[in-house]
């Protein structure tokens, strides 16, 4: 599917699915397909949704394309016995898609899940990124937060308590902590994130679904390195935007990201997790005039 010959308003966002690998994808589009494109791609427990608000700025930019993947937002949820679901796997994913839309070169949006995943199709293909944007989604070690590092104690140890400890990580109140936790004014969080999360959650096999991705998270570890090697070699444009009060992914790992790529620009904000609810407008503006300064003169 070639998206270079698509227009539309700079405004209009539209709705897609796309079969990759025998599964749906779900996916906003937005943007003149002449334009650069962009890759915005969600974390836990979110989707696509999470970046409703800063699509219609970056579409007088970019080509934007935003999927859900598999078992989150409005992607097909394959039963876990029939599909791997692992990070692997949802990159391979993630590149057949880009392939299928005709994408061979973009931008990325890095946030929590999506770092360790697009940082396996960065690895395989250096020259498919033309910048990259960070957002509170690691690559080192020093940017785990203590949750998450118990969180892979845990599934050493399937005991009662354990598991009992783990499902409340895909239970309403740690899915609501997760867009709360840090944030500057809470009256600017909406409910309809975390209460559209926790519906979606509640489907039949979800909530397995995401413990087993979750156990898969500590495979991403092994690659750390790989990866941090990649990017100091590659030395991608690199804009790093940061909800400098999450306890997920902490600005540590920000910070070793800025340190490593010479010419990367970082911001912190002072919020959580999910910062484009809070800075979603500022965040855009960034990109925009991030990506503007890296063009050639």
């Amino acid at each position: 599917m070639d998206t270079k010959n698509q227009t539309w308003p700079p405004d209009t966002i539209n709705y897609k699915s796309i079969a990759i690998c025998g599964t749906e994808i779900f996916y906003r589009e937005a943007g003149d397909g002449s334009k650069p494109n962009l890759l915005l791609l969600h974390g836990y427990p979110a989707s696509s949704h999470m970046f409703r608000n800063i699509i219609p700025k970056l579409s007088e930019q970019f080509h934007i394309v935003a999927p859900d993947l598999p078992a989150f937002g409005f992607s097909e949820t394959p039963d876990l016995e029939n599909f791997d679901y692992t990070f692997e796997n949802f990159s391979n994913i993630m590149a057949c898609f880009l392939t299928a839309l005709g994408i061979t070169k973009t931008s990325f949006y890095l946030f929590d899940y999506g770092a360790p995943i697009i940082m396996r199709l960065i690895a395989a293909n250096p020259s498919c990124a033309e910048m990259l944007i960070f957002q509170n989604g690691t690559i080192h070690m020093e940017g785990l937060g203590n949750g998450l590092k118990n969180t892979m104690e845990l599934f050493k140890n399937k005991s009662v308590d354990n598991l009992e400890r783990l499902e409340k990580l895909v239970g309403p109140e740690y899915i609501k902590w997760e867009y709360t936790t840090g944030v500057k004014d809470p009256s600017k969080i909406t409910s309809d994130t975390y209460s559209l999360d926790q519906v979606l959650m509640e489907r039949k096999g979800l909530k397995e679904i995401h413990l087993a991705i979750k156990e898969d998270y500590k495979n991403n570890l092994l690659l750390y390195t790989t990866w941090q090697e990649t990017l100091f070699k590659l030395q991608p444009p690199t804009l790093i935007v940061w909800g400098e009060n999450d306890e997920v992914f902490t600005k540590q790992g920000a910070l070793l990201i800025h340190n490593e790529i010479k010419e990367s620009k970082l911001l912190f904000y002072p919020t959580g997790h999910f910062a484009l609810e809070e800075f979603g407008a500022e965040i855009a503006q960034e990109i925009s005039e991030y990506h503007q300064s890296i063009l050639p003169k």
